[in-house]
């Protein structure tokens, strides 16, 4: 496992977890949402599978869905994108 690529998904996550500023936060959803899918991209390709981290993994995305319904629907950088999840 390449502990660059573990720590850059959580990187991102933790930054959209932690952003304040309501009109930077799809952004940094959108940013962790992808470090993630990619993360899980090359465990199913190297079949890499590290039980605990693809749970890491499955929750982080689960908590990204619920902190992107938390933004207002009036917000102007909302982006509509679906979260979709991923399987091994």
């Amino acid at each position: 496992m390449n502990s660059d690529q573990q720590e850059d998904w959580r990187v991102s996550y933790r930054a959209a977890l932690l952003e304040v500023d309501p009109a930077r936060l799809p952004e940094r959803i959108e940013i962790a949402f992808e470090t993630i899918q990619k993360r899980m991209d090359v465990m199913r390709q190297n079949q890499n599978w590290n039980p605990a981290e693809h749970q890491d993994l499955a929750d982080a995305l689960a908590n990204l869905r619920v902190l992107q319904r938390e933004i207002p629907p009036s917000n102007p950088n909302r982006k509509e994108t679906r979260l979709r999840a991923s399987n091994p």
